[in-house]
């Protein structure tokens, strides 16, 4: 009976511990329970659960650095799709980073005609080609008789009678040949948008939104083409500027070409820039909404504006430039900063009473900024002036304010730097270009000098963009990986 009660108490102390191995050895398999003394199921007890944590962690490190490695094209769309259901629309989400590359490469060569069309005017070579041939006219004339056919029909315009009356064939061919240079470049330019855009998008390599602006950039490519023509006409008779003034195209149209030049450049630059820093941002979710995030502060939204403001203000000069440029303003008080006696000429001539088409002088004002040269020329010099203390100001908030330090991210930082050295360098070639009476030259570089201007203040302005498509699928994406990551732990649960 002793030795009944012994092995009876035995049990009874034995029995919580037992019962609580056993039910935990009810999710182990092969681990049978009548093989098991209690001593082994309190190992078991303490061994198992590390097992079951490893297991979790080696998959949980496995899937991280899979979709680390691997693309963020699929990762997007699967991100973005509800439940698993595929998207209504089977463009992707994000523009495939080729697309950038080619349109920055598009902007590049934009560039390139931008400047090389400021040459062709400055050399008066934009009217020895009075016809527009889309077509037949890409190729130059091919041999003497085409020559002078070419040659007679420049003789008849208003250019070649009062400027060039001594002009000679050889002469004739070197302006020939800059005109044509500059329409096959605005040709090639066409072409090499038109087609690779096609391809893009029949073979859905960019986004919906993307597609649109794609074809609204090939309009402006189209309509651009039409304002160098509408330009060149404008020189070519006699009715379409003052009598006895010197043949040029009308300014107007010349700004026109030149802002639609400047617009489509920022267009493909600025698309380019968004494709690049949305893919940048989509390779790690996580890292992209806290850069996101941070952008969204409300301190830094004054900075946001300002570098708007400085993008308007830089087109705006750059459109009163164009101005300067058709009416030949710059021949005109190359001084600086000086325009005569003082700071401005008086106001009789900048308010000339000849430039009123109206018996009621009401188009005095707005005719004589638009087409006095004076006014013109002071117009051009204000805003320039109004451009660069508003990004020294600008400088100074971003180097001295302590909220910048703190909230601005370090590329902006760095944007806001090249922007006024851009910015220094335009003003020296203004006034240098001013004081030594438009050298082709020093005018040349002073025209790629406000492109360059403007490329760095729109770089600055896609550093600090917050883009809230981008920010939306962000959040998609890092919910799905989320989502991903919890189905594979519980996954692997389940094989444990």
């Amino acid at each position: 009976m002793a030795s009944l009660g012994s092995s009876l108490s035995l049990w009874r102390s034995a029995a919580p511990r037992l019962a609580k191995d056993f039910f935990t050895s009810q999710c182990l398999p092969n681990q049978g329970y009548a093989a098991r003394s209690i001593r082994q199921f309190g190992a078991l007890q303490f061994r198992q659960p590390s097992k079951i944590q490893s297991t979790l962690l080696n998959n949980k490190k496995f899937f991280t650095s899979s979709l680390k490695r691997s693309n963020t094209a699929p990762a997007v769309a699967e991100a973005v799709q509800e439940g698993g259901a595929k998207a209504k629309s089977s463009f992707p989400k994000i523009s495939d980073k080729t697309v950038a590359y080619w349109l920055l490469g598009s902007a590049a060569s934009v560039f390139g005609i931008v400047v090389f069309g400021g040459l062709t005017r400055l050399t008066e070579s934009g009217l020895s080609i009075t016809e527009w041939r889309p077509v037949t006219g890409s190729l130059p004339p091919m041999n003497a008789e085409h020559w002078e056919d070419e040659f007679a029909k420049y003789r008849a315009s208003p250019e070649f009678q009062l400027l060039n009356p001594n002009m000679t064939l050889s002469e004739f061919k070197s302006i020939y040949y800059m005109e044509w240079i500059h329409r096959l470049w605005g040709r090639f330019v066409g072409i090499s948008f038109v087609l690779p855009a096609v391809y893009f998008v029949a073979r859905k390599k960019v986004s919906t939104p993307m597609a649109w602006r794609l074809f609204g950039i090939a309009g402006l490519i189209g309509f651009q083409g039409f304002l160098g023509w509408w330009m060149v006409k404008s020189g070519l008779k006699d009715d379409l500027f003052a009598p006895g003034s010197h043949p040029r195209v009308s300014q107007y149209r010349l700004t026109a070409h030149l802002g639609a030049a400047f617009v489509c450049y920022v267009a493909m630059l600025w698309n380019g820039l968004a494709i690049l820093r949305s893919n940048r941002l989509m390779a790690d979710p996580a890292a992209g909404i806290s850069q996101l995030n941070a952008l969204r502060d409300p301190k830094l939204a004054f900075f946001r504006r300002s570098v708007a403001g400085i993008a308007l203000l830089v087109f705006t000069t750059v459109i009163s430039g164009g101005l300067v440029a058709g009416l030949d303003a710059g021949l005109i008080y190359n001084e600086f900063p000086w325009m005569g006696k003082g700071l401005a000429p008086p106001k009789e001539e900048l308010f000339d009473a000849r430039y009123s088409r109206h018996e009621d002088r009401s188009d005095l004002w707005w005719r004589n900024m638009l087409e006095n040269p004076s006014l013109v020329q002071l117009d051009h010099r204000m805003l320039a002036t109004t451009t660069f203390t508003v990004i020294c100001a600008l400088m100074a908030y971003t180097r001295r304010s302590p909220t910048m330090k703190r909230f601005l991210p370090a590329p902006a930082r760095k944007g806001v730097h090249g922007v006024f050295a851009f910015a220094c360098c335009q003003v020296g070639l203004g006034i240098t270009t001013l004081l030594y009476l438009i050298p082709t030259p020093l005018a040349s570089a002073h025209q790629a000098g406000s492109l360059f201007l403007l490329t760095w203040v729109m770089v600055l302005g896609s550093r600090v963009w917050h883009p809230s498509r981008t920010a939306k699928l962000l959040q998609m994406a890092a919910k799905a990986r989320s989502q991903q990551l919890s189905s594979t732990a519980a996954s692997a649960v389940k094989r444990v």
